[in-house]
């Protein structure tokens, strides 16, 4: 999972990225950000304009929803809480 994806998610600001594993989990497809298929640069540069074209409000709308994702789907206590069940469930 890229730390730069969550970070900026976090920070409200929506993110583009693309879909595959490890970043793909981080936004929500037109509600956070935008997936653009993996070494495409006609699919990025499409995404791009998308967000471009947004009106502000949308924009701003798009970031706090990733901020609220991120919250509620990778809090520090989630994750490790979620690596202790992993843990706990090999060892028994």
């Amino acid at each position: 999972m890229a730390n730069v994806l969550l970070e900026a998610a976090a920070s409200g600001r929506a993110v583009i990225t693309t879909n595959r594993v490890g970043c793909r989990e981080t936004v929500d497809d037109g509600v956070t950000g935008y997936l653009c298929e993996a070494k495409n640069s006609d699919s990025l540069a499409n995404c791009i304009e998308r967000f471009i074209l947004l009106p502000y409000e949308q924009k701003l709308k798009m970031g706090l929803a990733g901020r609220e994702k991120i919250c509620m789907e990778f809090d520090r206590n989630i994750v490790i809480n979620s690596y202790l069940d992993k843990i706990n469930e090999v060892c028994r």
